[in-house]
C-alpha cells in the first residue's frame, strides 16, 4: 500500500505561483474605479478625459515603482525632483 500524499500538479511542472492581490493593493483600485465613475457620473467629466486621467495617475505609478526598485535613493531623489519642478506654462 502506497501511503505517500498525492504530489500537486503545480508543484510537477515547476510552474510559478499565481500572486493574488492583497488587501491594499484590491482597496486601492476599488478606490480608483470608484472615484472615476462618480467623476463621470456626477462631475460631468467626459469619459476621455477621465481614462486620460488614469492613465497618466497609472504611468506615474510605474514609473515611480520602476524608480524605487532600481536604486531607492536615487530613484527617490528623481522622482521628488520631477514632482516639484514646475511644469511648461501656457
Amino acid at each position: 500500500m502506497n501511503n505517500e500524499p498525492p504530489v500537486a500538479s503545480c508543484v510537477e511542472n515547476g510552474g510559478p505561483a499565481v500572486r493574488r492581490l492583497h488587501s491594499p493593493e484590491a482597496v486601492v483600485i476599488i478606490v480608483i474605479v470608484v472615484m472615476a465613475a462618480v467623476l463621470v457620473a456626477f462631475e460631468g467629466l467626459p469619459v476621455m478625459d477621465v481614462l486620460q486621467l488614469l492613465a497618466g495617475a497609472g504611468l506615474v505609478a510605474v514609473v515611480v515603482v520602476a524608480l524605487g526598485r532600481a536604486a531607492p535613493a536615487k530613484g527617490l531623489r528623481v522622482a521628488v525632483r520631477a514632482l516639484l519642478t514646475p511644469g511648461p506654462t501656457v
